[in-house]
């Protein structure tokens, strides 16, 4: 029996409806990270992301939340390293 393969490549926080966006996109010093049904992040936790051949520790400073059950969380890039 042979392994199957995922779909598409996983996501950096599993298989969920992030969306992650980079400001400024040339350089950023802030990453928006929102969803919907995937569980919110939490003000303090550190991550790691890679994109675009970088590498960005991220904390989480700020989280808000939609009456329609959305969520977006601003987190401040702590260290960028080319990956």
């Amino acid at each position: 029996m042979s392994a199957l393969r995922a779909p598409f490549p996983p996501s950096p926080f599993g298989w969920h409806d992030y969306h992650i966006r980079y400001l400024p996109p040339g350089a950023p010093r802030e990453v928006d990270i929102r969803a919907h049904a995937a569980a919110p992040l939490r003000v303090g936790d550190l991550y790691t992301i890679d994109h675009h051949d970088h590498v960005y520790e991220l904390v989480v400073e700020r989280v808000s939340h939609t009456p329609e059950g959305r969520w977006r969380a601003r987190c401040r890039v702590l260290d960028l390293t080319a990956s």
